[in-house]
């Protein structure tokens, strides 16, 4: 298993530096071909809230700010993308190599745009919305899970993509956490070892540990085992922990393991750990 197409998308809202180094050096590790992209969508139309009726020109002075915004926004994640192909040393070419190559993808505003390159990448790669995430971080986020429905690698700003170092992935069982070993594996068959956590009890139909441990083995990876007892801690602090503790270069997990939905609108662990993650996360859904 490995990686050979990897997309990087970009908002140009947040400081997505360590997200842009981390695509290359997945490219880099795995001689994959990395296609980059704004995720800027034209903007939709301005509606008349007070419903006492705008001037025209009102509008067009609307539409003018919001392109110079939007213009801004392509040209930081151009330049994102640049500064970070500079510094990793990876040849433009639209087409694979022998060797790591990159692509920017230019576009006119394509709202589908992050569906339409993600669907068929091995990996998307984001920067992690963090606590004070912009509407455009959490979109291009929740656009990659649901509508592209790829593993993403979410990067944390100001940390650094390390796969020398073992993973901590987190263990439930479901269908999700599945998801994510598997295409994790090539991760995981970098460094070779990985520490795997359960909290908590395991639902009637969830994979029990000791098969995720068998999995990984077919592929090389020695793994240590643990499982937590549910208590007042939350399934992310447990996580949190155990990733300071082990000195994990990422962290493997499942994404909106429980309802989706409830978990956008009250919380849970996915959004937990996107807003207070200190190392990337593969997550899949």
């Amino acid at each position: 298993m490995t990686y050979k197409s990897i997309y990087l998308a970009l908002s140009g809202d947040s400081d997505a530096k360590a997200a842009a180094d981390a695509a290359f050096v997945l490219a880099k590790a795995f001689d994959a071909r990395l296609v980059a992209s704004d995720t800027v969508a034209e903007p939709g139309p301005f509606l008349d809230q007070t419903g006492i009726g705008m001037m025209a020109t009102y509008y067009d002075e609307l539409y003018k700010t919001a392109e110079k915004v939007l213009a801004h926004k392509r040209s930081t994640a151009s330049d994102v993308f640049e500064a970070a192909r500079q510094r990793h040393d990876v040849p433009l070419k639209s087409s694979a190599g022998a060797s790591a190559t990159c692509h920017w993808h230019a576009h006119d505003g394509d709202a589908a745009i992050v569906a339409r390159l993600g669907r068929l990448a091995d990996v998307i790669v984001l920067a992690c919305p963090g606590e004070r995430g912009s509407y455009a971080d959490l979109k291009t986020f929740e656009q990659a899970v649901f509508d592209a429905r790829r593993p993403i690698v979410m990067v944390p700003s100001g940390t650094e993509l390390n796969l020398d170092k073992p993973a901590v992935i987190a263990w439930n069982g479901s269908a999700e956490a599945a998801r994510a070993v598997i295409n994790a594996t090539p991760l995981l068959a970098k460094s070779g070892r990985a520490h795997v956590v359960q909290v908590g009890e395991l639902d009637a139909d969830g994979a029990e540990l000791s098969e995720a441990e068998a999995y990984l083995a077919l592929y090389g990876v020695k793994i240590d085992t643990e499982t937590v007892k549910a208590g007042k801690q939350s399934v992310a602090d447990v996580i949190s922990a155990r990733v300071e503790k082990t000195g994990a270069g990422y962290c493997v997990m499942g994404a909106y393991t429980h309802n989706p939905w409830r978990e956008l609108v009250l919380g849970g662990m996915t959004q937990h750990m996107l807003k207070h993650a200190g190392v990337p996360m593969l997550l899949a859904h």
